[in-house]
Parts: structure tokens; C-alpha cells; sequence
């Protein structure tokens, strides 16, 4: 997949009485990479719901929005009760972003 190829489509959700909209695009990759150190390591510890994983695409999505937030920022935002409900909302992210595949792939 090339970046070229990623949709600019993303889903609002609300933190802290607050909505954001968590989409993934070159902005929010390049964050989770920074902060995470390893995009691919970040994408299996979210297959493997590890909070810290979580929070670290959150965070990545918001910074996209807002270059003055922080991590902590972000983790004072997030519950325990919150992560169902945003491994849904990422998921559903994913699949909007990421290109639609053609049946017909060799032609």
C-alpha cells in the first residue's frame, strides 16, 4: 500500500467532552511512529488491545489536529471504560482510510 493510496476519510469520536476525529493519514503515521518507535510494533500491541498502544494513536490523532497536546494530555482524557468502545471506533477508522480493493487485481 502506498500513502498515496490511503483515504482522507476519518470518524469523530469524544474525549473529554470533546470531539476529535481520529483518521488515519501520513500525519497521524508519522506521530505513532514517532512516539511509538515502531509503526509495526505499534499496529500489533493494538491488535493485542495493550493500552499503551491505544494511547498512542490517539494521542497521534489528535496531534494531527492539535500541535499542542500532549501524551499525558491525551491519557488524563482516556478511561478504562473508554477502550472498547475506541478499539471499535479505530477499527472502523482503519477500514474507511485504507484503499478499497478491486476483484480484479491483474487487470
Amino acid at each position: 500500500m502506498k500513502a498515496s493510496e490511503l483515504k482522507n476519510k476519518g470518524i469523530k469520536i469524544t474525549l473529554a467532552n470533546k470531539e476529535y476525529e481520529l483518521k488515519f493519514d501520513m500525519n497521524t503515521f508519522c506521530e505513532l511512529e514517532e512516539v511509538y518507535g515502531d509503526i509495526n510494533q505499534a499496529f500489533e500491541d493494538l491488535q493485542n488491545k495493550k493500552i499503551k498502544a491505544i494511547r498512542a494513536l490517539i494521542y497521534s490523532a489528535i496531534k494531527a489536529e492539535n500541535e499542542s497536546v500532549t501524551l499525558k494530555e491525551v491519557g488524563r482524557m482516556l478511561t478504562l471504560n473508554d477502550m472498547e468502545r475506541l478499539g471499535t471506533a479505530i477499527n472502523e477508522a482503519l477500514n474507511i482510510a485504507m484503499p478499497e480493493i478491486t476483484e480484479n487485481m491483474g487487470e
